[in-house]
């Protein structure tokens, strides 16, 4: 056997007694790299709206590829095997438990009869299993949604109208989906900040759960649309109705949610029990803290069964009930749009000033769970097909009476914990609703209301976000602004209002700064001596005074007046007025001149380029000169007065034989700014209107880049 150590050893040896020896690599050493190919890519992406975008977006519209996006399951159904079938049968029929509880409890919410909470929970999850994206979303009445359905309704109108307003919304609804879908505009929802989505939220949930609490306790007054200040007077003016025993049965219902959603079981075994039995114990455990709505439900069920007919001889319940729910599947049936004496157009003015925040939060929710999902699973969904399969689903639904639905992140996050593998999990889910409104119908009536909103209140719960308060603290504490308002609006008058003005507020404050954009003006000073004469002590004096205008970005006709105004009060009168006063000496000669850096100036439009044509024409008259730099040559063509447009074109004849300019030597020369770019070409002029001056500017050569 060779020992590999003394070789390597001998090797180095022989290196050494022979210097003139070509050395061999050790292989343990890094090898030189050497470069035999280079190549740069360059990919650009945004900038402003032309035809090229629209031209791109039919293309994608009318391509093959988006056709068969418009039916997902051809991709997946073909590689359905075994294990996709038992992952969606379970996750399907555990989403389906929870969903019948919540749905009964949603209905309420939105002042409707229980069974068209039903009714909504079984469509959206056919449908959505052919058109969605999703594998984890699962679409059905939401809280959120429910309570702004119970405030589109006209004032003064009773439980039937209620129900063909409802089923109205939902159709419209979906047609706007749908519209919105095909048409590739589901770009809107990236309008809504974070902050304002947070702020609606977060109110949302309050609004839901203070509405709750009176029927827990068993009271009856106002509607669930009400605000937080008309909740407020209700339970003042009714607190001394309170039951006894709704208060008692929706404390216990609550306190039970709550503690069967935290009960878990550690990994290691406990108590000496078997590693098998601790397993199977521990999945027990989860498994009620994962059907907890259904079994509060049961059990509150049941007591509401035998306070009817095992407490009282009169057959009086102290609880209050739900009450007769209808049973089996509802008739496929065309919604309404015209009854009694009201026409189609005045039934959708009824509901159409509620119509855009339906939409906008049913999609809003929708997409932005799916996202969530799809982040965290690593796959991909397409946003407008999402919305399509939404819209479909919401017009589907209001076919067998049903009210507007969306995605459910309660459900979707217990459908992804679950095992789901595909969209076909939605069918599952669909088929155990129908099932439970065909057997379970009966026993519906039994339910007790405290339970319900003891139901609600929990689900809720999960809709607060309190974290982004400190987060939006540490980072932009104006951002808390948009948040607060659509908080305190939508405590003072409504959720749907809430969401608009925060949405005001978000915009002004994103526009603030593209009206008051940053401009940083840099005043430089310079005071030379010279001699009169050679031999003579007596010296001349001359001062100049050079203001460089930085804008920090694009500039955008919101700005035009703030950019004029900041020329005329700082520029051309104060600074240049401070600087005079602090050097008052009449034998000082003084040389004033402004200088118009544009190199950040990635865009403008042609107010804000108007502007600046003013601005030269007031320096033009106060008797400053003004200078460009890094400005392009479309920018000057608007901004310099039509007299001198023309010597731009002898300019650039000049700049052929003009060399460039490093960013030393330029400083060098002039001692007024420095070039932000590494090579400049300069180009000499001679314009008597605004004195010795000269434009300089950067050009769209190959050895330079555009400014900005």
């Amino acid at each position: 056997m060779v020992d590999n150590t003394a070789f390597i050893g001998l090797t180095d040896l022989n290196r050494a007694e022979s210097p003139n020896k070509s050395r061999v690599p050790d292989i343990t050493e890094d090898l030189p790299w050497t470069v035999t190919f280079q190549n740069t890519e360059v990919v650009k992406a945004g900038g402003a709206f032309s035809w090229a975008d629209i031209k791109r977006g039919l293309g994608h519209l009318c391509s093959l590829t988006a056709w068969r996006g418009r039916v997902p399951f051809t991709y997946w159904l073909p590689r359905y095997n075994l294990q996709d079938f038992r992952g969606d049968a379970i996750a399907g029929l555990t989403v389906g438990m929870t969903v019948v509880p919540q749905a009964l409890a949603y209905a309420a919410i939105a002042e409707l009869p229980l069974d068209m909470g039903l009714n909504s929970a079984f469509m959206g999850c056919f449908v959505y299993a052919l058109f969605g994206t999703a594998k984890d979303l699962t679409l059905g009445p939401t809280a959120i949604l429910s309570l702004l359905t119970a405030g589109a309704y006209p004032r003064d109108v009773d439980e039937e109208e209620k129900v063909k307003y409802a089923i109205l919304l939902c159709f419209y609804t979906g047609c706007i989906q749908l519209a919105v879908g095909a048409l590739n505009l589901g770009f809107f929802v990236k309008f809504l900040s974070k902050p304002v989505i947070s702020g609606f939220t977060s109110a949302s949930a309050f609004v839901i759960m203070y509405g709750q609490i009176k029927t827990l306790v068993g009271l009856k007054f106002g509607s669930s649309a009400d605000s937080v200040v008309q909740q407020t007077v209700g339970y003042a003016k009714h607190i001394r109705e309170i039951s006894g025993w709704d208060t008692l049965l929706g404390i216990v219902s609550l306190c039970l949610l709550l503690v069967m959603k935290r009960m878990r079981l550690p990994k290691i075994p406990q108590f000496g029990i078997q590693r098998t039995v601790w397993k199977v114990m521990r999945e027990a455990v989860k498994t009620i803290g994962v059907l907890r709505s259904g079994i509060v439900i049961i059990i509150s069920t049941t007591l509401g069964y035998y306070a009817v007919f095992g407490t009282t001889p009169e057959g009086q319940s102290r609880i209050q009930l739900t009450g007769k729910v209808e049973a089996g599947i509802p008739p496929f049936r065309f919604p309404q749009l015209s009854w009694d004496n009201k026409t189609m157009g005045e039934t959708l003015s009824a509901i159409g000033p509620k119509l855009p925040f339906l939409v906008l939060v049913a999609c809003l929710e929708s997409i932005a769970v799916a996202k969530s999902f799809a982040t965290q699973f690593q796959y991909k969904i397409i946003p407008n097909q999402e919305l399509i399969a939404l819209g479909v689903a919401n017009i589907f639904n209001s076919f067998f009476r049903g009210f507007p639905i969306t995605g459910s992140f309660t459900r979707s996050a217990l459908n992804a914990q679950s095992g789901v593998r595909t969209q076909l999990g939605c069918v599952w889910t669909g088929a155990f609703v129908l099932m439970a409104m065909t057997v379970l119908s009966q026993a519906f009536k039994y339910v007790p209301k405290s339970s319900l909103s003891a139901v609600i209140i929990a689900a809720v719960l999960i809709l607060f976000e309190f974290k982004i308060f400190t987060d939006l603290w540490r980072v932009n504490k104006m951002e808390l602004l948009p948040l607060l308002v659509t908080i305190v609006v939508s405590f003072v008058t409504s959720v749907d209002y809430g969401i608009l003005v925060g949405v005001g507020v978000s915009f002004l404050v994103l526009l603030y700064p593209i009206a008051r954009p940053r401009i940083i003006a840099e005043c430089h000073q310079t005071t030379y001596e010279s001699p009169i004469h050679v031999d003579s002590t007596i010296t001349a004096r001359k001062r100049t005074t050079t203001i460089t205008v930085t804008p920090q970005g694009a500039i955008y006709f919101p700005s035009a007046e703030f950019l004029k105004d900041f020329f005329q009060n700082t520029i051309l009168e104060q600074r240049i007025a401070a600087a005079n006063d602090e050097h008052k000496d009449k034998a000082l000669d003084h040389e004033e001149e402004v200088i118009f850096d544009g190199l950040h100036l990635t865009a403008s439009d042609y107010t804000s380029l108007h502007a600046l044509r003013a601005i030269v024409r007031s320096c033009l008259k106060a008797d400053r000169p003004i200078r460009f730099v890094n400005t392009p040559r479309e920018i000057l063509m608007v901004v310099l007065p039509r007299e001198l447009r023309g010597n731009l074109a002898v300019l650039e004849d000049n700049l052929k034989s003009t060399p460039a300019v490093s960013e030393g030597a330029e400083l060098e020369t002039t001692g007024i700014y420095r070039p932000r770019r590494p090579t400049i070409r300069r180009i000499p002029t001679n314009i008597t209107e605004f004195g010795e001056d000269e434009f300089v500017r950067t050009l769209r050569t190959d050895g330079l880049t555009s400014p900005g």
